[in-house]
């Protein structure tokens, strides 16, 4: 039911400074490691993060191609990080099954029962 892996996951991110550029490539990992294995993620935790690529672009901006330059960056990361999963299986998970005579009446009264207490 419970099942621990360990993998290399690439990311990538881009922002306008160096930490959202990180921070958009950290923010991935879930998707891509849930992308493989379509179960459920119970824990994620990095054991390594290694730095494959980066990159700081620059370039002037100005107003109406004239007035007011100014430098401006952008930061690229690409990065492998080596992470340990914890992952749940939910087709593992027996359910037991109750069938209720009576169907949406009896649904109706026992919210109202709920709320009343």
């Amino acid at each position: 039911m419970e099942k621990v892996i360990q993998q290399k996951v690439r990311v990538q991110g881009t922002g306008k400074t160096k930490e959202h550029a990180v921070n958009f490539a950290l923010g991935q990992i879930q998707k891509k490691v849930l992308d493989e294995h379509k179960v459920m993620m119970i824990r994620i935790e990095p054991l390594g993060i290694e730095v494959v690529k980066a990159i700081e672009q620059s370039y002037i901006e100005r107003f109406m191609l004239f007035f007011f330059p100014r430098k401006r960056q952008t930061y690229k990361v690409v990065l492998d990080v080596t992470v340990q999963c914890t992952l749940l299986n939910i087709n593992d998970i027996e359910f037991k099954r109750i069938d209720e005579p009576g169907g949406v009446v009896n649904g109706i009264l026992r919210k109202q029962q709920m709320t009343e207490k």
